[in-house]
């Protein structure tokens, strides 16, 4: 302010004195604007009931009011000790993003808000660029133009909590005066923290008072019953909906009645006793009919307990209606009844003992199995009643099911004083009495068993003796039947000699080496040799399968060539198919190479089946199909192992259905009979079965009617040794 009566205020001002009062005018403004921010902040902890909305109130009226380039407040993480914004204003370029600040002594804690948290007053920066403290974050701020700061502790019930950080963009800008409003600035916020939570605390408080009215009020309206509350003088202080629902009468009704005046005449002196007890003694409890408004009542058990409330002495309590259980109890009572009527009257003795062994109940079969009248034995103990029993088994199981509460049900032997013994099936079962006990006379039953036990001893006497018997007459047939097949295999070479012979010489006759024939004797001679021919393959077959059988047959296993054994094979059949005008085809898979086994029994095997399938094929074809099976398994003890698979499929007659469990089993043909039309000793398929069996191997047959049949042998590569 110029003063007018200066006489030097006329002259013109120097530019110093311009300077000085340009100055002087910019400190005014930065003072109105910051009494202005104060008087926002001031307002926002009037208005703002939240910390956060308060925070961020604070650092926008300090920005947009205060004149400040940005302003922040830093609240301390007690576990990381780092210094984290909870509310800013003016950070447009990302600066406490970038940055960390943290309380505890490491550098990034040295700065000016680490050091203002720590020591607890203020810390005022008026050259950020040049102040050693803010060597860490002082590149952070020359690319925002923070040029200076001052931070705040914040403090709550007394420690320090947090920071207020503000930001100016010129060097020098906090002065005393702006630091004295900036520093009330943080203790009005700090007092209005402490407001906050006292705040809070009292609403919590209000809120906890609230929740547990609510809470009384709903356990008081959910109990079961009716609850009610009155004082010495039996005036109404509180009682649940449920009273009035179940009395009938309202809530201002009940508020001017006693409380006898829910019982009638008859019970009014027994519950006004009770009353008085619960008041002289602290509790008590009555049941009595419950009078509502109609006149009708209910059966219930009142309880009552002595409070004292706000200095008078009352009387809480609770009635439960027990109808349910009054009905419960007499339905109980009628089934006790029925089922003592029904005990009395079944063929099975029962009996109750007690805890004490005394008879509390025995029904009149019970007294014909203790051969004693049951009045002899009610009220009496049970070892005083049978002396000598403590040592029986039924006294030990009785005793279990009384002291272990475990029921038992067992055939046991009871011997009576006179010596004689009965055999009874008993059941214990605990009850709330004791135990119950229920038994069946079964001594007539079980002498039937003894005696069918020791017919059953003596009948298995002489099953052994038969089977021993039985047993020996299959040894001898069977040693009989080895000796047959074994004295067939030894006369294999007497019966083929004189056959060799004919055939040999009756060729030698037809070749004309012993003199010319005639047409006649060269067709008789034909006859012979086909005739005697035909004998020597029967013999054979009858040959080879004795020795299978008397176990003389010896394999031979070697390694050959499978696809060259095939061919070998059906060229020796091949004439036979021609002859018949039939398809003869092999299909081998290329796959197939060698395998290790008797050569000679394999081409037995397939020349069996193609002869076979030839001789019951009148059209068509037959084919040999063989390819590998990589994982045979013989039986399920035996592991999978690489083996080939030998098909023959033909287009003949085929089988029933019913012939198919014939095929194996030797001196069988299915066309057996009058009207067989083929020759032969139907042993060819069964030498195929035990020759695959011996191999190690499995044959099978599928066929249909009229149409053909299929044999497949699956041998493996590798004969069992």
């Amino acid at each position: 302010m110029i003063d007018s009566a200066d006489p030097s205020s006329s002259r013109p001002e120097s530019p110093s004195s311009l300077q000085a009062l340009q100055e002087h005018q910019l400190e005014i403004e930065r003072l109105r604007r910051l009494y202005a921010a104060l008087s926002q902040i001031n307002h926002a902890i009037v208005r703002k009931p939240q910390r956060e909305e308060l925070f961020k109130k604070i650092c926008t009226v300090l920005v947009g009011h205060g004149g400040f380039l940005m302003a922040w407040i830093g609240w301390n993480d007690p576990e990381t000790k780092r210094l984290m914004p909870v509310a800013e204003c003016g950070d447009t370029g990302g600066y406490l993003h970038n940055i960390q600040i943290y309380t505890d002594e490491r550098p990034e804690g040295q700065g000016p808000s680490g050091t203002a948290f720590r020591e607890g007053r203020p810390y005022i920066c008026n050259d950020l660029l040049n102040d050693p403290a803010t060597l860490p974050w002082r590149a952070e701020a020359g690319r925002r133009n923070l040029r200076a700061s001052a931070v705040f502790p914040i403090r709550q019930k007394g420690a320090v909590c947090g920071t207020l950080n503000v930001y100016a963009a010129e060097p020098g800008f906090f002065q005393d005066q702006e630091i004295a409003l900036l520093e009330e600035a943080a203790m009005d916020v700090s007092f209005a923290l402490e407001n906050l939570e006292r705040e809070a605390l009292r609403q919590h408080a209000q809120e906890e008072a609230e929740n547990e009215r609510l809470f009384m009020e709903t356990m008081i309206e959910s109990m079961p019953g009716i609850v009610y509350f009155y004082n010495e003088q039996g005036k109404f202080l509180r009682w649940n909906q449920n009273f009035s629902t179940v009395s009938g009468y309202s809530s201002e009704e009940i508020a001017q009645m006693h409380p006898l005046d829910f019982f009638g005449s008859e019970h009014k002196t027994e519950v006004a006793h009770r009353i008085a007890q619960t008041f002289e003694t602290g509790a008590s409890a009555v049941e009595a009919p419950f009078m509502c408004r109609d006149g009708s009542s209910r059966p219930y058990f009142f309880t009552g307990r002595r409070v004292v409330f706000r200095g008078t002495t009352c009387l809480v309590g609770m009635g439960i209606d027990i109808s349910e259980r009054h009905a419960a109890e007499q339905a109980l009572q009628k089934s006790e009844q029925r089922y003592r009527s029904t005990l009395d009257n079944i063929l099975e003795g029962c009996q109750l003992l007690d805890f004490e062994w005394r008879y509390l109940y025995l029904n009149d079969a019970a007294s014909i199995q203790n051969r004693r009248p049951k009045t002899e034995l009610l009220g009496s103990r049970m070892q005083d009643a049978w002396p000598g029993i403590e040592q029986s088994r039924v006294f030990a199981l009785i005793r279990r099911c009384l002291e272990e509460r475990l029921p038992f049900h067992e055939e046991t032997e009871f011997i009576f004083p006179d010596g004689e013994t009965g055999w009874f099936d008993v059941r214990g079962q605990p009850v709330p009495e004791g135990v119950f006990l229920l038994s069946i006379d079964i001594t007539e039953r079980h002498q039937a068993e003894v005696a069918l036990r020791e017919l059953n001893e003596s009948l298995e006497a002489k099953v052994a003796t038969r089977t021993t018997e039985l047993e020996a007459a299959r040894v001898r047939a069977e040693a009989a039947d080895r000796l047959k097949s074994a004295f067939l295999a030894t006369m294999s070479h007497e019966l083929r000699t004189p056959l060799n012979s004919i055939i040999g010489f009756t060729g030698i006759l037809l070749q004309g080496l012993a003199g010319p024939l005639n047409a006649e004797q060269s067709k008789q001679l034909g006859m012979v040799r086909t005739s005697a021919r035909h004998l020597l393959e029967l013999i054979n077959d009858v040959l080879d399968l004795s020795k299978i059988e008397a176990g003389q047959l010896e394999l031979r296993a070697t390694s050959f060539d499978i696809p060259a054994s095939i061919e070998r094979v059906t060229a020796t059949v091949k004439p036979l198919a021609a002859a018949k005008e039939l398809t003869l085809t092999t299909v081998l898979s290329p796959a197939l190479a060698t395998m290790e086994s008797d050569q000679r029994r394999v081409d037995q095997i397939l020349l069996n089946l193609l002869n076979n399938a030839i001789k019951f094929t009148d059209q068509g074809h037959v084919t040999l199909t063989a390819e590998p099976v990589p994982d045979f398994q013989p039986s399920p003890e035996l592991p999978p192992q690489p083996a080939v698979r030998l098909s023959v499929t033909d287009t003949g007659i085929g089988i029933r259905p019913e012939d198919l469990s014939k095929l194996f089993q030797p001196f069988r043909q299915i066309d057996s009979g009058l009207t067989r039309q083929h020759d032969g000793t139907g042993l060819g398929l069964a030498i195929c079965h035990r020759l695959t069996s011996l191999l190690g191997g499995k044959i099978s047959a599928t066929s249909e009617w009229s149409k053909g049949s299929t044999f497949t042998v699956i041998l493996p590569l590798q004969a069992p040794a």
